[in-house]
């Protein structure tokens, strides 16, 4: 009872195999005929009216100037920008700031000396 089960289980799943195949290759050609039909669409527009090439071109030049203009687009690209160059500079970075903070600190501090100086032999 048993093997007869199992060969009948067998013969199901054969025959949904073949069904399940037969779809799609149906779907396949279904596909083949939209992609056909879709190029010789694009050959015929192309061919009969030439300008359209440029002016798509063109279309797609401007969405993405637009994108690229948006705020948001520019906020995360400059996130990324300045993340690489964190991992990449961020230790040359950090010397060359804090170089630059000790020598305005020192400036400032020789200022301050200097005007105290100047007013107390004013007095």
């Amino acid at each position: 009872m048993n093997h007869v089960q199992a060969s009948e289980r067998k013969a199901k799943i054969h025959e949904t195999s073949e069904e399940a195949s037969g779809q799609l290759r149906e779907r396949v050609e279904h596909v083949r005929d939209i992609v056909e039909n879709v190029r010789d669409k694009a050959e015929l527009a192309v061919r009969d009216r030439p300008y359209l090439v440029p002016v798509a071109a063109g279309a797609v030049g401007l969405g993405i100037g637009v994108l690229l203009g948006s705020k948001l687009t520019r906020l995360v690209l400059f996130t990324a920008v300045g993340a690489l160059l964190t991992d990449a500079l961020g230790g040359e970075i950090r010397r060359l700031a804090s170089q630059f903070m000790g020598e305005l600190q020192n400036r400032l501090s020789e200022g301050e000396a200097e005007g105290e100086a100047s007013t107390s032999a004013a007095e």
